[in-house]
């Protein structure tokens, strides 16, 4: 009898643990997992429930459709009325080849697969009607987007606009790019195409920064004062550790001070200066600028790399400093550090949707901006003014707008290409108003000054029109 009781009691404890398991499990699986085989495009359930489903519009910050849901002999088919203008941002939502960019992003969202909305939800399917998705307001320009677009057409690269006082997002072009209404026609050409125009150049996209990353190392000199001495005599070329650097065309600059050293953006002595600094204090000041981090952000931005762990040799301190070796970063990355400077050394996290809202125009979500503290407002307001100082008499006087303070950075980085990929951030301010931008020509074999600045200009200048 004992021994019986002492079967059921043991048979009782392996059931419960069993059921504890499954509960744990589904939880675990309604928590942490749900989202991700909800949005699996592998998922039959989702696609057959997106035809009885209106998907959410997709608006810019004035209300400008970028993306609608049409009905086409009784199903519903997403247009994109601006074809190649946004198939970065938006992305596509294709049975066949899934989804990207918002599109893949705010899917739930776009879907109505949100909490907020199941009754909602079943009074329609009740009432024969189909299930409307949320809307989504983004804080993309259309008319700063076409300017970028129109500026980038025929290149390849990259051009990142935006507010750096609250993160937003203006316009965000990548090149080249793709018609997402005739994806399904090119889909076999796209893949294929040795160009990449299925990849976001200005999130995924990774690129060694050049000179643009001598903002980050001047402001590290900054910081440390004691450490060296910022004066220097330029020739032309400078050995460390047995490995000769020249400066752009051989120039020998002649005495120097910071200041100078980035208005003329000295490679020589931007060496010295970070070989002078050392790992520790390059270390940390990358690391503060995200570098090697994740930035967060509404949408998915690739990390930036600074790949040196446990001991950074001398020649590689030195292309540190005029931002070569190791280092690659995304065109978004370099806007938000530029506009850092221009932000009295806040860095606001960086957002594209500004609100999502029900199809009855209830708000059910909205950005709150996220700020981050990288430097002072002392060190800032140094860097801006040496920034100010090289579109006013240096590298970047391309960049320059009437009327207006403009500061930036150009760079030439070297590539595995063998043909130099040119930059420009920077940022513009009129009055209250302010922006922030990064360009990148991919390869194209001029210099950030001859190349990139121009553009950047006009598409500051038309950010600028547009916010007065």
């Amino acid at each position: 009898m004992l021994e019986n009781n002492k079967r059921i009691v043991h048979l009782i404890i392996i059931t419960s643990f069993l059921f504890l398991s499954i509960i744990g499990y589904l939880t675990y699986f309604q928590i942490f997992r749900a989202a991700d085989v909800i949005d699996n495009p592998y998922n039959k359930r989702q696609w057959a429930r997106e035809d009885n489903t209106l998907r959410g519009i997709i608006y810019d910050r004035r209300g400008v459709a970028l993306a609608q849901t049409e009905i086409v002999n009784e199903r519903p088919v997403r247009r994109y009325p601006f074809d190649q203008l946004y198939s970065h941002i938006i992305g596509y939502s294709y049975r066949q080849y899934g989804r990207s960019g918002i599109e893949a992003f705010y899917n739930q969202q776009l879907m109505a697969l949100t909490n907020d909305s199941p009754v909602t939800r079943i009074r329609e399917q009740l009432a024969g009607e189909m299930v409307k998705g949320n809307n989504l307001l983004l804080t993309i320009d259309h008319e700063v987007q076409k300017t970028a677009e129109r500026l980038l057409r025929g290149k390849t690269g990259s051009a990142v606009v935006i507010d750096p006082t609250t993160g937003e997002i203006l316009a965000m072009v990548s090149k080249p790019d793709f018609n997402p209404n005739t994806l399904v026609d090119d889909w076999g050409n796209l893949v294929n195409d040795e160009g990449s125009p299925l990849l976001n150049r200005s999130t995924g996209g990774l690129y060694p920064p050049g000179s643009t990353y001598k903002t980050v190392i001047t402001a590290a000199i900054l910081e440390n004062p004691h450490i060296l001495d910022e004066h220097y005599d330029c020739t032309g070329s400078i050995t460390i550790d047995g490995y000769t650097l020249s400066d752009y065309g051989n120039t020998a600059h002649g005495r120097l001070d910071l200041t100078e050293s980035l208005v003329v953006s000295c490679n020589t002595n931007f060496a010295r200066m970070a070989v002078d600094l050392g790992e520790a204090r390059i270390t940390e000041i990358a690391r503060r600028f995200f570098m090697e981090k994740s930035i967060p952000s509404d949408i998915p931005i690739r990390q930036s790399r600074f790949p040196y762990e446990g001991g950074i040799p001398t020649t590689d301190l030195a292309a540190v400093g005029i931002g070569q070796g190791k280092l690659l970063v995304t065109p978004l990355h370099m806007a938000l550090i530029a506009g850092t400077f221009a932000n009295n050394g806040v860095m606001m996290e960086p957002y594209i949707i500004e609100e999502i809202q029900s199809a009855e125009g209830r708000t059910v979500e909205r950005k709150n901006p996220h700020r981050h503290e990288i430097v002072s407002h002392e060190i800032a307001a140094q860097v801006r003014d040496m920034m100010i100082a090289a579109v006013a008499r240096g590298t970047g006087r391309r960049a320059a707008i009437s009327g207006t303070t403009v500061g930036g950075k150009t760079g030439t980085a070297e590539n595995a290409t063998g043909r130099s990929h040119a930059w420009f951030i920077g940022f513009a301010t009129r009055g209250e108003r302010q922006v922030a931008v990064a360009v990148i020509l991919e390869s194209s074999g001029e210099t950030g000054g001859t190349a990139a600045a121009p553009l950047a200009r006009e598409m500051m200048q038309e950010a600028l029109r547009r916010s007065d």
